[in-house]
């Protein structure tokens, strides 16, 4: 039941702060932002785990390399490709693109956990994707945004989702020795890493990440800092330690229902009837995964 609370929650906490990143970050580089995100959220880690558990506890070298290898790929790259398609695509539609993640999740933990889906659960996963059919179909969505612009939203979004998935399958069998925070804490240190390194690659970066600290509606960048790279990925980690992987994956994407209402409450978007396919094809999917496993 815990495991069940946590990976709602988080799906909860997520998909507000995606709302908020949309709002605070419309005119933030999107690399400038996951830098700046990524050490908030480290210092925050870091203070929690010296509190909660009375340092970083540092594991032995192999589980080190996997955990900074995990934060590497789900923090500092996938973060990146995330924040940059949020950029092309509207808040509802990250959503529903996030409904790939659980797909992800089981076709990697059959390949490293030797989880085995039975056939309502390959059902459930061709539905999700069949819900992607909605994401931009023509005539649905006024705005600026070109149809080219929108596949790469699109394609970035998917990448960003698989490797976020693969960062959290190869450090499944690390949870029971590594305390909480120290793990969490260590795979964000790799993820500013990460973010930081990419980040030299652009042109004009103290300008760039100049944006972050002159941002408009600071307060709610700061909150929406706070919730994605604090509060929700601890609830995210602590979901997949008490429950498995591919349990843990369909009941944080329930972050579907949850950002599409924050998107019509906050961001005055419209949930038109294309939305409704797609949400409904995506959780009926999520609920046939669910009931089978």
């Amino acid at each position: 039941m815990l495991g069940n609370v946590l990976a709602i929650t988080c799906a909860m906490v997520w998909s507000l702060s995606v709302v908020l990143m949309k709002i605070s970050g419309a005119r933030i580089h999107p690399l400038a932002l996951n830098l700046g995100k990524n050490i908030i959220g480290l210092l925050l880690l870091v203070l929690s785990a010296i509190v909660v558990e009375g340092q970083v506890h540092i594991p032995g070298t192999r589980e080190t390399a996997l955990l900074m290898l995990s934060g590497l790929l789900g923090i500092g790259v996938a973060d990146g490709m995330i924040l940059r398609a949020m950029q092309y695509l509207h808040a509802s539609h990250v959503a529903i693109l996030e409904c790939l993640f659980a797909p992800f999740v089981i076709v990697l933990s059959i390949l490293f956990l030797n989880e085995k889906p039975t056939p309502v659960m390959l059902l459930g996963g061709a539905l999700i994707m069949a819900s992607l059919i909605f994401v931009s179909p023509k005539g649905t969505i006024q705005d600026h945004v070109r149809p080219e612009e929108r596949r790469k939203g699109i394609l970035l979004m998917s990448g960003g989702l698989f490797l976020v998935a693969l960062g959290i399958i190869i450090i499944k069998p690390l949870f029971d020795s590594v305390p909480l925070f120290s793990l969490v804490t260590l795979r964000m240190v790799a993820g500013v890493l990460g973010s930081g390194l990419i980040f030299l690659f652009i042109g004009d970066r103290r300008a760039r990440f100049k944006e972050f600290f002159t941002a408009p509606h600071k307060g709610i960048l700061l909150w929406g800092c706070f919730l994605s790279a604090y509060l929700s990925i601890i609830l995210w980690v602590a979901g997949y330690k008490y429950l498995q992987a591919s349990v843990a994956a369909l009941l944080n994407q329930t972050s579907t229902i949850f950002t599409v209402l924050f998107a019509i409450l906050f961001l005055k978007e419209k949930l038109t009837r294309s939305k409704v396919y797609a949400i409904l094809l995506a959780m009926s999917g999520a609920a046939l995964i669910s009931l089978a496993t």
